[in-house]
């Protein structure tokens, strides 16, 4: 593999970005340009670039409590399996505990392969809550055990 830079989005990227996402709308849904234009311009992307260009990223945001949500991650196919998510997921850790949250949450449809990797990344099932059409799986990583909460005090 060739080396790998992890680095924020530009608004140059919004078109490879965008084209991730709709190459895994089975995943992500669908992505819509506006509101990944505007992570971008809150620096709320990370992206995973090579020679060849941007392979992945994954979009978040930081909430004003202590939860980082991260709303979609996607690697391109040929670079799965060889540590590109990872280095996505340790950027987003950086990047929220640089700005003081306790944890990072996302929702993932049980049914998805995605499940093993946030599993494999560190995350702890949380719980299973109904979907529009699939139930979803809550994942929580914790980022400083001093500020883990309940569930109630969560929400």
């Amino acid at each position: 593999m060739s080396r790998l830079l992890i680095r924020k989005a530009t608004l140059a990227d919004l078109g490879v970005i965008k084209g991730l996402a709709d190459a895994h709308k089975n995943e992500l849904g669908f992505v819509l340009r506006p509101a990944l234009a505007n992570s971008i311009e809150r620096d709320e992307i990370f992206v995973a670039e090579n020679s060849r260009g941007v392979i992945g990223f994954v979009e978040y945001h930081h909430r004003q409590d202590k939860q980082t949500t991260l709303y979609h991650i996607a690697v391109n196919p040929e670079h799965r399996r060889k540590g590109v998510g990872q280095q996505l997921v340790e950027a987003l850790i950086c990047d929220a505990s640089e700005h003081g949250k306790g944890f990072i949450q996302l929702k993932c449809p049980v049914d998805l392969e995605a499940n093993k990797f946030y599993r494999q990344a560190g995350f702890l099932r949380s719980c299973v809550q109904p979907g529009k059409n699939r139930g979803l799986v809550v994942w929580r990583l914790l980022l400083d055990p001093a500020t883990h909460k309940t569930d109630e005090e969560l929400e």
